[in-house]
C-alpha cells in the first residue's frame, strides 16, 4: 500500500510558466541558503550553475569535476552554449543514454532527519513520444551505466530514486516518482508537468520534517504530496542515503534527443 496524499488546490509563488533563470522563490523561502553556506546552521547544501563542467568520455563511467559521468557509444555529457553555463545529456544510438551524479550522498529522506530542499531547471530538445526519456533527482546508486539510472525502454532501475520521471512514450510529460529496490515504482503524480521543446521548466521537491510530507513543485507551485512512512525501505527510499542524478536515454538512434541541465541544488538541515 503505496502512502500517497493527493493534492488539491494551488499553493505556490507567481513565477508559474516563468523562464528566468533564477531558483523559485517559494520553494527556497524558508531555507537558510546563506547559514548553511557560511557554517552558521548546521546542515548542508549542494549547488551548481554548471559554469565550468568537465567532459565526459562516451563507453565507461568517469569522474568528471565534482560528478561522476557516464555516456554510451555516441554519447555525450558537455558544456552547452548557453551564458551562465548548462550541461547538455544526450546520445545518438537507439536505446543508449547519458547520465550525470554528485560524488557523494550527502542526503536522506526519512522521519529521523532534517528539511530538505531540492530544485532543478532543464529543457529537453524535443517532446515527441519514444524519442527520448530522462529522470532528474535523488538516487543512492553508485554506480552509472547503460541501464542505471535508465534501463531500456525508460523505466527506472532496479535501484533506489525520488524525483521527476519523463517517460519516452510520454514526451511533453513529466512525472513525480519514487523507488524503492526491489519495488515496484510509484507515480505519485502523472503528468505533473507540461514540457515544451527547448523551452525551460523548474522541477523541485521540498520534504517537511514535522509533518513527514514530501510536496513536489513544478515552476514553483505544489503539484502534488506524500507522506514519508515510518517502515523502512519498505515502500519509499527512506532507508539510504542519497546524492543528486540526472540521466537520459534515446528511444531512437533516427531522431535523436538530449536534454540540458542549468542548474541544480539540494539543502538539508540537520535533524
Amino acid at each position: 500500500m503505496t502512502n500517497v496524499v493527493m493534492y488539491s488546490g494551488n499553493q505556490g509563488s507567481n513565477d508559474v510558466n516563468d523562464s528566468d533563470s533564477r531558483f523559485s522563490p517559494f520553494v527556497w523561502k524558508d531555507c537558510p541558503i546563506r547559514e548553511l553556506k557560511d557554517g552558521t546552521v548546521e546542515g548542508w547544501i549542494f549547488e551548481d550553475d554548471f559554469c565550468n563542467p568537465h567532459p565526459v568520455a562516451a563507453g565507461a563511467e568517469g569522474l568528471a569535476g565534482d560528478y561522476y559521468g557516464f555516456a554510451d557509444t555516441g554519447g555525450t555529457v558537455a558544456l552547452a552554449d548557453e551564458v551562465g553555463g548548462a550541461v547538455t545529456l544526450s546520445s545518438d544510438g537507439d536505446n543508449e543514454g547519458a547520465s550525470l551524479r554528485m560524488k557523494g550522498r550527502p542526503f536522506q529522506i526519512s522521519r529521523s532527519h532534517g528539511k530538505l530542499w531540492f530544485e532543478c531547471r532543464l529543457k529537453t530538445s524535443t517532446i515527441t513520444d519514444t524519442k527520448h526519456g530522462f529522470f532528474v533527482g535523488l538516487t543512492d546508486s553508485l554506480t552509472l551505466s547503460a541501464t542505471v539510472p535508465i534501463a531500456a525502454a525508460g523505466t527506472l532501475a532496479d535501484e533506489n530514486f525520488v524525483g521527476f520521471h519523463r517517460l519516452e512514450g510520454d514526451g511533453d510529460k513529466v512525472d513525480c516518482v519514487y523507488k524503492a529496490d526491489g519495488v515496484t515504482q510509484v507515480t505519485v503524480e502523472a503528468d505533473a508537468g507540461t514540457l515544451v521543446a527547448d523551452t525551460y521548466i523548474k522541477l523541485g521537491m521540498i520534504y517537511n520534517a514535522d509533518t513527514y510530507v514530501l510536496t513536489f513543485y513544478v515552476n514553483g507551485v505544489a503539484v502534488d504530496t506524500y507522506t514519508v512512512v515510518a517502515a523502512a525501505g519498505t515502500d519509499f527510499p527512506n532507508d539510504v542515503r542519497l546524492g543528486l542524478v540526472i540521466a537520459v536515454l534515446n528511444a531512437t538512434a533516427s531522431t535523436p534527443g538530449s536534454t540540458t541541465i542549468d542548474k541544480w541544488r539540494c539543502a538539508q538541515l540537520a535533524a
